[in-house]
């Protein structure tokens, strides 16, 4: 049988895939996003055994973690001795995505958390942890004009409440208390 075939016994298999079309606004437009994605669909579906550092699967997937992470470390020392800049095509924002991902995945895990948080730990400074605090609280700042200027744009609250991770109504909330009096 040649792959244009069908089978002509009768099967448990659908004989027509369906495919749907995802919103191309909401998938991840990082590398480090698309990583965790495809990670977590592969969870999602059995794929890929729940990161467990008890078990031997997961003491393996943290060996894992930590060669790949030592392979990037060494490649950028690499670019940076030939002259390169490691960074010149990257996502400034990368790591701290990937770090917001990684921690939303593991919150409601507590082995994974602590796994996750201790992993971290080892990889943070205290000018690293003083500097994301520090780029939280502008990000707070700044948030309710950046819903302001999506709203502006023709987005939705929803889905400007879906992206930033707030609810509807404290969207609604922010865009409110953004008009100016006399528009109330």
């Amino acid at each position: 049988m040649n792959t244009n075939d069908q089978p002509t016994e009768p099967t448990d298999e659908p004989a027509v895939a369906r495919y749907r079309r995802s919103d191309p606004g909401k998938e991840p437009t990082t590398p480090a996003g698309q990583a965790a994605a495809v990670e977590g669909m592969s969870a999602a579906g059995g794929y890929v055994p729940a990161a467990n550092p008890e078990t031997a699967v997961g003491r393996f997937q943290a060996q894992l973690l930590d060669i790949h992470h030592q392979y990037e470390q060494a490649r950028r020392a690499e670019i940076i001795a030939a002259g390169g800049d490691p960074d010149e095509d990257r996502d400034p924002l990368e790591h701290v995505r990937w770090v917001a991902d990684e921690y939303d995945q593991r919150r409601d895990d507590p082995a994974q958390l602590t796994a996750f948080l201790a992993r971290l730990a080892d990889e943070l400074t205290l000018e690293d942890v003083r500097a994301l605090r520090v780029a939280g609280e502008a990000a707070v700042a700044a948030t309710s004009r950046v819903i302001g200027a999506e709203k502006d744009r023709g987005m939705k609250a929803d889905r400007i409440a879906e992206e930033v991770g707030l609810t509807v109504s404290r969207v609604y909330q922010i865009l409110r208390e953004q008009r100016p009096d006399g528009d109330k």
